[in-house]
């Protein structure tokens, strides 16, 4: 026998680390591009919708060739569907579905789709954001790459997820927030190699985005002074009171589907009614149109009544939900932060005026983790936006409190029930019997695994521990293999058994 090589597993490890970190780099590069032009495309798409505004309050036939245009944008918008389906709504759940391996998209019909939906619909003066489909866009620019690289299907979840973290780190200069919420939204899982790459691939991404747009934060606020113990119970208030508008918008949200669902619409035909409301709000009521942006300055520099902004709230709401439901390309994230800084504003109004900036910001991460539920990247995301970080323990506070009121409410996040909602459409249960998944899982201190040998333990049908981490060091699997406290297992087995397992050795 000849032995041609042998490695160091230690030092294997290391290099494909150095490997992931090099893939998303990569991953960031593509990524980073692809969200600066569509993040561009949107930023002048909204410039003209406020254009139109001004320019069709001058003359009945104006508002006729207005409708005219709507019109055929919602039959670009509907083919666009038609052609692919996998480009529609935010993109966040198909992302989820990709990693999972219950989906698996073309990702340069994705691209070209999504760039050219989400324009259609901007133009169009739907309430929608650009984070989903940048985190959709950044994604298939990572599978792009690991198909032209020819990774194995593990890698290639490893790159889906960085050019996750990379869309949303280029939409909103929030590299943190990209990695973060990749993990606790898309991949399930925290490994050093998932951070290795998302992190590589995000802080590309916002080298771009700042080379591109500039250093100034998203949102700009007055500074923020000392925020005194007194006000603490308020923020917890605040917290619950979120808490409950989420849960209204997440309640919403199945309705206005159920509604699209009776209306049996054509799916070209589909996205006119979100297109024929907003012809009506750019002649009645144009402070809605659009992701709402610009938005968050007029709150911050004018007083407004209560009612105004009752209603203001409602009619954003409704009008963005209609909008996303339609099925159209386009996020609900920024639409949600506008709507909690218009709530942030309505809460303000009972307090003096220095509060004001304070209860905005409060009200953007806490309504967005009521919706969400991703209260650590919803902090992280508003102190990247802001660029303020003196106000941590009442930000953490009015999540907490808003976390804990939706849970208790019992409104499933919103993204988890669009990923219901894409699997059951596109009849994707059954493709789960053939996939495998990799599953992470720690030995927790009390675990009955501890001191059994690996060949001990009655493991699940065609269960493979394939590597096994021990204090910062990899080692190999073997029959005689004695588990110890904290030993990170890496298992793959088929995604139909994952539930048999979770229960059998649940702890």
């Amino acid at each position: 026998m000849k032995i041609n090589k042998i490695s160091n597993i230690e030092n294997k490890n290391l290099k494909i680390e150095s490997s992931l970190l090099i893939d998303g780099v990569l991953v960031g590069i593509l990524a980073g591009i692809v969200g600066a032009i569509y993040r561009l495309l949107i930023g002048y798409s909204e410039k003209i919708v406020h254009f139109v505004v001004e320019f069709v309050k001058n003359g009945f036939f104006l508002k006729v060739g207005l409708l005219f245009v709507l019109i055929i944008l919602g039959l670009v918008s509907g083919f666009l569907l038609k052609q692919e389906p996998m480009a529609s709504g935010s993109g966040i759940p198909q992302v989820s579905a990709e990693i999972t391996g219950r989906l698996n998209s073309n990702p340069l019909r994705v691209l070209i789709y999504k760039i050219t939906g989400g324009l259609t619909a901007s133009l169009g003066g739907l309430s929608l954001g650009r984070e989903g489909p940048s985190i959709q866009l950044g994604a298939m620019s990572g599978k792009l790459i690991s198909r032209v690289l020819k990774k194995n299907s593990v890698n290639e979840k490893y790159l889906i997820t960085c050019g996750a973290s990379a869309g949303l780190s280029i939409a909103f200069g929030a590299p943190l927030a990209g990695v973060l919420f990749s993990i606790e939204e898309v991949h399930k899982h925290v490994t050093k190699k998932i951070i290795i790459c998302c992190f590589s691939a995000a802080v590309v991404a916002n080298i771009i985005g700042q080379y591109i747009f500039g250093l100034s934060a998203v949102f700009t606020f007055p500074e923020i002074g000392f925020v005194e113990v007194t006000i603490y119970p308020w923020i917890a208030l605040l917290g619950i009171l979120l808490g409950l508008f989420g849960t209204f918008y997440n309640i919403v949200i199945k309705i206005l589907f159920k509604i699209y669902e009776k209306l049996n619409l054509n799916i070209v035909f589909r996205p006119q009614v979100a297109f024929i409301i907003s012809f009506v709000l750019f002649i009645f009521y144009p402070i809605v149109l659009g992701s709402g942006h610009s938005l968050v300055e007029i709150l911050l520099e004018h007083k407004f009544s209560i009612s105004f902004l009752l209603i203001l709230y409602f009619i954003k709401t409704l009008f963005s939900l209609i909008s996303f439901t339609s099925g159209v390309a386009g996020g609900i994230f920024l639409p949600i932060l506008i709507q909690g800084a218009v709530l942030g504003t309505l809460f303000s109004n009972f307090f003096d005026n220095k509060y004001t900036a304070l209860f905005i910001i409060l009200a953007m991460s806490g309504y967005l983790t009521a919706i969400v539920r991703s209260p650590i990247t919803s902090i992280i995301l508003l102190f990247e936006m802001t660029q303020k970080l003196n106000y941590f323990l009442p930000i953490a506070l009015c999540c907490l409190f808003a976390y804990f009121t939706a849970n208790i409410l019992g409104t499933k996040p919103v993204y988890e029930y669009l990923l219901e909602r894409i699997l059951i459409s596109n009849h994707l249960e059954d493709n789960e019997l053939e996939m495998e998944v990799e599953l992470v899982t720690t030995i927790s201190n009390d675990s009955f695994l501890i001191g059994k040998n690996i060949s001990e333990i009655p493991w699940t049908k065609n269960t493979l521990i394939s590597n096994i981490e021990r204090s910062g060091k990899e080692i190999v699997p073997k029959g005689n293999t004695v588990l110890l406290s904290n030993d990170k297992l890496t298992i793959i087995m088929p995604k139909n058994i994952v539930n048999e397992f979770l229960e059998k050795f649940k702890e």
